[in-house]
């Protein structure tokens, strides 16, 4: 049985023996000399000397073959050619042909249709088509005008894709990359980034730490801590979509675009960004910070659209907006702020809250600038309420109001149709509230001075009553349409209510 299995495995194995046999180096020269060098017999080849190998045709000067091992080393004008479609050179050579690798050494050159590789040192693999070099290299692209450098490098001859690791850097006519590895394909231009990488455009600057891009459909896929500074924003996500034929940008995850140039930070968690148009807009959890030496304006919102061109800068908050800042607080549906023009209109139910002043209308604009607030006008069905105690509250109300501040303080109020207004005077030593005024005019101007209706002007003839606030009894006295209305946070304000 023992003899049967023995002679079974000779000649299932002897087959694999014959083929798996090394094939012997080939050789050619002018001159040739046998000596006996530390118990080897080598071969001396000068002059015309020509080895071939399975595929491969190397020339040089000179060379010593050592038979026994398969081997040769060359010396000056080395060159290597691969099937006429990939050539070698360099100084040095040592061929080992069990192995069927070469060693390449000083001023190395790999040169194919498209590039051309140098290095100090290469080591070429003929069985899987491998280049390699681990003390610095070089390459260029014939045709596509970019060089590439970094201490390691790889190439794939069979796919044509490129492998560079440590201090690698891409420098092309459009853009530069360092990164600490970076994998290139020359056949369809893509290229693949991991590790810590800076890009440099003519237009931007970005850093991720992962991504590809696609340099025939011009797309790119950032990750990873993504920053792109441009010469107006400067952009952050988790990751970027990035489309340059057409210069749109998506943004996924802790989204944060800085517009230094209107003082602004917007953050989301999605994002788009279109450089023909010059806009972005970000949604879900968004926030927009306005900031400023005087003041830092937050706004809440479901999402945002911001627009800055060489004319405008222009940014809308749409729904569930909510304001919170030093000087002004709000909610409303929706805000569209003009920055050339230093106009904030705020529409659907806006409620602004101004130091001690809840102001209320169908529509309500504000001319800022800076955190200072100049003006403000509201179309329709305007109210000023300002708390006395309590119980007892300043009402202004009107078809049209402007008012005017000093200081972000409510200075003067102009009434245009139908104005009414309620103030109660007080005690100037106690604070005791006195007296109920009540004032019914087509037109007036109202002055105000520390949340005091100071004095007021008549523009047209005025009717009124003053009573003491005994006669109100305690709720006081109210125009139609007071309310007093609660601040709320965005989270509050679009919480779901839950079921019973």
């Amino acid at each position: 049985m023992r003899t049967t299995l023995l002679t079974i495995l000779f000649y299932v194995l002897l087959p694999l023996t014959i083929d798996g046999q090394t094939k012997k180096i080939s050789f050619s020269s002018k001159h040739s000399k046998g000596i006996t060098q530390k118990n080897k017999s080598l071969l001396i080849l000068w002059k015309k000397v020509v080895f071939k190998h399975h595929n491969s045709i190397m020339n040089c000067d000179s060379a010593s073959y050592d038979r026994a091992n398969n081997s040769f080393i060359a010396y000056k004008n080395i060159k290597i050619n691969e099937n006429d479609s990939l050539h070698l050179f360099g100084d040095s050579l040592h061929y080992y042909g069990n192995e069927q690798k070469a060693y390449l050494y000083g001023n190395v050159k790999l040169i194919t249709n498209d590039i051309v590789l140098k290095s100090t040192s290469l080591i070429y693999d003929q069985t899987y088509n491998l280049a390699y070099y681990y003390d610095g290299g070089e390459i260029k692209h014939h045709s596509k005008n970019y060089t590439i450098k970094s201490k390691i490098g790889k190439f794939n001859t069979t796919n044509n894709t490129l492998y560079f690791k440590k201090n690698v850097a891409l420098k092309h006519p459009d853009y530069q990359i360092i990164s600490d590895t970076l994998i290139y394909q020359t056949d369809n231009e893509k290229t693949n980034i991991i590790g810590k990488t800076k890009i440099e455009t003519k237009s931007s600057k970005i850093d991720c730490s992962k991504g590809w891009f696609d340099n025939v459909k011009q797309t790119s896929s950032l990750k990873g801590n993504v920053c792109i500074e441009t010469n107006k924003y400067q952009f952050f996500a988790d990751s970027v979509f990035y489309n340059e034929k057409i210069g749109e940008a998506f943004a996924k995850g802790d989204v944060k675009i800085i517009d230094d140039s209107s003082s602004s930070i917007i953050v989301g968690q999605y994002g788009y960004h279109n450089e023909i148009k010059d806009s972005v807009r970000v949604w879900e959890s968004a926030l927009m910070i306005q900031y400023d030496s005087i003041d830092t304006m937050s706004v809440y919102a479901d999402q945002f659209i911001h627009v800055n061109d060489s004319l405008e800068i222009k940014t809308l908050c749409f729904n569930n907006v909510v304001i919170e800042g030093t000087q002004l607080n709000g909610d409303c549906d929706s805000i569209f702020i003009n920055e050339k023009d230093s106009i904030m209109k705020c529409i659907t139910n806006p409620i602004i809250w101004i130091d001690s002043n809840q102001i209320t209308g169908e529509e309500i604009i504000f001319k800022t600038y800076k955190g200072i607030v100049y003006n403000m006008y509201i179309e329709s069905d305007g109210m000023v309420i300002t708390k006395k105690d309590s119980n007892h509250f300043d009402q202004i109300k009107g078809e049209r109001l402007k008012g005017y501040f000093k200081n972000n303080k409510l200075h003067l109020l102009n009434i245009n149709d139908n104005g009414q207004v309620i103030y109660y005077t007080q005690d100037e030593e106690t604070n005791e509230i006195k007296e109920s005024n009540e004032v019914t005019c087509e037109k007036m101007n109202i002055y105000v001075d520390n949340n005091k209706i100071r004095q007021i002007s008549f523009m047209s003839k005025p009717n009124g009553i003053t009573q003491p606030v005994e006669l109100l009894g305690k709720e006081g006295n109210f125009l139609d349409g007071f309310r007093i209305h609660t601040k709320k946070s965005y989270q509050e304000k679009t919480a779901v209510p839950k079921g019973d």
